[in-house]
């Protein structure tokens, strides 16, 4: 007869019984005269319990934290709160950027009848601010997929996250070389015709400008995909462990102006999520 595990604390059952020794919850198919009043010790209020190590439960439809799973579950959380963190610096960054910086005037173009002139502003603008940009955004995503990546061993539900999370990394990585490549043909063009003066045909390295900007768009529709896995994934945080800081944080991420807001929320969720499966942990190795 092989062995069988409680669906709420993962510990062994003995082989006759009708409560779980460790958590004093009913044994799956055991029949009992009333309800016991609440989840056993070592299992936090607010959690869904979950089947582990293979147990089943008809009253279980998803996968939730258990004690088989807690080490995975606080591991997972401490990624998605760095990338939040991240998060939350990349978006102060650029507001301090924008505020410091005329965004919009770095790259002038003017028309006229002799040919079109650029203006364009010192290389090292440029470069800090791609730089910037990437090191941030490219981090986050990473720690995203290793947060889904980490969960997606235990719940089925976060291996579509990571797989369109490494999407959003490859998106994010093309749309930087592009862009990379599209300000090498600019600058090299402006060079060539002398600052304000018309760019011809002959000083535009067409091949550079036009495979910079085909990297860029590819790289945006990839990114885009991408970055929908990362919203799922944050979405069924929210649904792993009940907490709705995940959801409405997905929300928000959506329009660029809340991003501040969704990333405080989800540092929010993942911080206190993280405490509860630790103590959780710390109950359940508490001599009884």
């Amino acid at each position: 007869m092989s062995a069988q595990y409680c669906a709420f604390c993962g510990n062994p059952l003995p082989a006759v019984g009708t409560y779980c020794p460790s958590c004093g919850a009913a044994r799956p198919g055991a029949t009992t005269a009333a309800p016991l009043p609440g989840p056993g010790p070592g299992i936090p209020s607010g959690f869904a319990p979950g089947p582990a190590y293979g147990a089943a439960s008809s009253a279980v439809t998803q996968p939730g934290p258990s004690a088989a799973t807690r080490v995975t579950d606080a591991r997972a959380l401490s990624l998605v709160t760095w990338a939040a963190v991240l998060s939350l610096l990349g978006s102060l960054v650029g507001i301090a950027v924008a505020s410091a910086t005329n965004l919009g005037g770095l790259i002038a173009v003017t028309s006229t009848t002799s040919g079109t002139s650029v203006s364009l502003p010192s290389p090292w603008v440029w470069v800090a601010l791609l730089v910037s940009d990437a090191a941030f955004a490219l981090t986050e995503i990473l720690l995203f997929r290793r947060a889904f990546r980490e969960l997606s061993g235990v719940d089925r539900r976060f291996s579509t996250p990571a797989t369109l999370a490494l999407l959003a990394f490859v998106g994010a990585a093309l749309a930087l070389v592009g862009g990379g490549l599209l300000l090498d043909a600019l600058y090299q063009a402006v060079n060539c015709a002398g600052s304000g003066n018309p760019i011809s045909s002959s000083c535009l390295l067409t091949g550079t400008f036009w495979g910079g900007t085909a990297l860029i768009g590819l790289g945006a529709v990839v990114a885009v995909i991408g970055y929908i896995g990362i919203l799922l994934g944050i979405w069924r945080l929210g649904t792993r462990y009940g907490d709705a800081l995940f959801k409405v944080g997905a929300i928000l991420l959506i329009f660029p102006v809340l991003n501040i807001i969704a990333a405080a929320l989800i540092l929010i969720g993942a911080r206190a999520d993280r405490r509860q499966v630790e103590r959780a942990s710390t109950v359940d190795l508490s001599p009884r």
